[in-house]
């Protein structure tokens, strides 16, 4: 027993370095998005056009992915994926074209969107039940201390060094770890492959039809879950792809600083994780804990809207920090948490990807969308907007529980 817990716990590490990295190379943009705005002269918007293109094709490929990861041969799928995001951020380390970047970022968001719903398909078939939430507590991590990882990298080059250091930097420690994964792909699953496979046999057939007959029960409620996603993303990475840029002009800090103290938020967003779990935990309910947490998002976005006229920037970014904290908690649960803790209603890589491609619908409207706003009607207007959107959220999520207590089923 001791020797299969082991075993899990090699898997779990495995998908958890694949992922955490990836976001190295996800991120490695977005968190220079403000030195590589200026080194080409362009506005905020014409910037955030490049994670636009990143997030549209990679929330695209989630659900396409999400659907087709059953079909494909999960170790070389990833392995691939790797190579062609570090290749990507390779490229984007040493060209010289501005318009050249977006064309490259979309590739990369092309092949970062194989990852997720294989990952998680890979746990929900290999794992057992009782390794679950061991497995969704890391995954969970996994956004966090990648984007604490890129942003903590790129402000220590930002102070004497180029940014397209991030980007070599990126590079070199996503092929390190597509090698080390297909080195140890076979050695950390044949065993639990082969234990499961007795359980398998005896459990597909009534899996199979709990599968296949839960799906219409839950479409109520996986409608609410998909306009949460869509909203926690545009709020977590409208955060983190723009609070370097909002420091630098409300309060005047250098490009160096304001990537340090942007830290914060995915610092917290690893304790948000944690959190989640607990939370569900104790209320026992998905769309309640996420209202809870956008309801909590909204009172501090009401502190920001406070104070952003005053010299306190240290309330605006732990403000920043606390809302971050709330929506990685909101995106473990709808990413992780429901994808495994449903798996005998939905296939859990399927529905990963339909509700990752969901998050990353926001994050593409948060990329641009964010951006042009502030062009027009500069920093204040994207905080009433990510206030009135974490608002109705939770209006959305009252709503549904009401309407469940009336005896609307879900």
């Amino acid at each position: 027993m001791k020797s299969k817990s082991s075993c899990a716990n090699r898997l779990i590490f495995l998908c958890w370095l694949v992922y955490a990295t990836s976001y190295i190379g996800k991120l490695s943009y977005s968190a220079n998005i403000n030195r590589i705005g200026e080194a080409f002269d362009v506005s905020y918007s014409a910037a955030g056009i490049v994670t636009t293109f990143f997030f549209f094709v990679y929330g695209a490929g989630q659900i396409v992915n999400g659907f087709l990861c059953k079909r494909y041969n999960i170790k070389y799928v990833i392995g691939i994926s790797l190579i062609v995001s570090a290749t990507m951020n390779l490229l984007v380390g040493v060209v010289h074209s501005f318009n050249v970047i977006k064309y490259l970022w979309l590739i990369n968001g092309a092949a970062m969107s194989f990852l997720w719903t294989s990952l998680i398909r890979l746990l929900s078939e290999t794992l057992d039940r009782e390794d679950i939430p061991r497995a969704t507590v890391a995954m969970g991590t996994t956004v966090a201390i990648g984007t604490f990882s890129v942003y903590g990298i790129s402000s220590a080059v930002a102070a004497s060094l180029s940014y397209r250091t991030v980007f070599l930097i990126a590079a070199t420690l996503i092929f390190a770890v597509a090698i080390f994964w297909f080195i140890s792909y076979n050695i950390f699953t044949k065993p639990l492959l082969a234990s499961k496979a007795e359980l398998t046999l005896k459990d597909d057939g009534n899996t199979k039809t709990a599968a296949s007959g839960g799906v219409a029960a839950v479409l109520p409620f996986l409608a609410v879950i998909a306009i949460l996603a869509v909203s926690d993303n545009l709020i977590k990475d409208g955060l983190t792809s723009w609070t370097p840029d909002i420091l630098a002009e409300i309060y005047d800090t250098p490009p160096w600083l304001s990537i340090l103290l942007t830290l914060l938020l995915p610092a917290l967003g690893i304790l948000g994780s944690v959190v989640a779990v607990k939370l569900v935990g104790a209320l026992g309910d998905y769309v309640l804990s996420c209202t809870v947490l956008f309801g909590t998002s909204s009172l501090l976005i009401g502190v920001v809207l406070a104070f952003i006229s005053t010299p306190y920037m240290a309330v605006t970014v732990a403000s920043f920090a606390l809302v971050s904290c709330l929506m990685a908690g909101v995106n473990n649960i709808i990413t992780s948490m429901i994808p495994l803790g449903m798996s005998d209603k939905v296939t859990p890589g399927k529905l990963a990807g339909i509700l990752n491609g969901f998050c990353y619908l926001g994050s593409t409207v948060s990329a641009y969308g964010l951006g042009a706003i502030a062009d027009a009607f500069r920093w204040v207007s994207v905080f009433y907007t990510l206030l009135g959107v974490s608002a109705l959220c939770t209006v959305l999520g009252i709503g549904y529980l009401l309407a469940n207590k009336l005896g609307k089923r879900v």
